[in-house]
């Protein structure tokens, strides 16, 4: 089993609907995925209805940064769609785990 942090940064839709398949289908091969929303796609996920809509696809909630999330005055709007966490405490953790990272 592979371990995976999908880290999406990017705040081009069309990406972030990549990665998001991506995710999805990895977990559903049997592996381990997390997923980060960082930076400003963060700003795609609390105001585009259809992300969020592929986000509720995933089998668990996916993580955001809290500190982009307050910087942008968006942390009402992802507290529902995410958990909201220290990302790059986030990212060390996951990497001493094992997890690889691919970022979109």
């Amino acid at each position: 089993m592979t371990k995976i942090l999908t880290l999406i940064v990017s705040d081009d839709k069309k990406k972030i609907e990549i990665a998001l398949n991506f995710s999805k289908n990895m977990r559903s091969n049997g592996h381990d995925v997390r997923v980060l929303f960082f930076g400003p796609s963060e700003a795609v996920l609390a105001n585009d209805a259809s992300i969020a809509s592929k986000v509720a696809e995933l089998s668990d909630k996916p993580k955001a940064c809290v500190f982009v999330a307050q910087q942008n005055s968006i942390e009402d709007k992802l507290k529902d769609k995410a958990d909201l966490i220290r990302a790059g405490q986030y990212i060390a953790e996951s990497l001493e785990n094992g997890y690889s990272i691919i970022s979109f």
